[in-house]
């Protein structure tokens, strides 16, 4: 009898073991998996744009600005002006926006990412900034910022990746980045 009880013990006891092993296994696997996830997160870029006319700044146009943790990776530009999308001129898809609103891009100087162009942690850079003088820059500068406020009048859509190949869409009329 006292050999059955002690047979009988070591069996829960090795059974007990075989349990807090698997739970411990488990509790490691789910660990692992918030530590990359905290790992992706913790790089994540983060856009945004707007328009600015900050006279402190000599600022008067869109920019955009990288607030994220991580190197923003282009993929990919679309403007649209009235819907419909932008054609680039001289490579250039922010030049073509200026054009399809029928603004003089002499009044501007246009820049803007290229795809395959990165974004550093807090790089900020101008997409379309007012440079000119004159009395149709000023309605042109009028113009780009009436049109800026307007989702219809003028929007753009930037595709984004981090280092870790996660993909994000951020959209200038929503002023929002979201995953893909």
């Amino acid at each position: 009898m006292r050999h059955f009880i002690t047979h009988n013990r070591d069996v829960i006891l090795t059974m007990i073991g075989i349990f807090i092993a698997i739970i411990s296994l488990g509790f490691t696997i789910w660990q692992g998996k918030e530590q990359i996830r905290h790992n992706h997160i913790s790089v994540e870029p983060r856009m945004n744009a707007y328009f600015s006319n900050d006279g402190r700044k000599n600022q008067w146009g869109i920019y955009i600005i990288n607030n994220g943790m991580g190197t923003a990776f282009i993929n990919n530009i679309s403007v649209t002006v009235d819907g419909q999308v932008v054609k680039a001129v001289n490579d250039n898809v922010f030049v073509g926006a200026v054009k399809a609103l029928g603004l003089d891009y002499n009044c501007f100087v246009i820049g803007g990412p290229r795809p395959n162009d990165s974004f550093k942690v807090g790089e900020e850079i101008f997409l379309i900034e007012e440079r000119g003088t004159g009395s149709q820059c000023a309605k042109d500068k009028l113009l780009l910022k009436w049109a800026s406020q307007q989702p219809h009048k003028l929007d753009f859509v930037i595709d984004i990746q981090s280092i870790y190949g996660d993909k994000f869409r951020y959209i200038y009329s929503l002023n929002k980045q979201t995953a893909l």
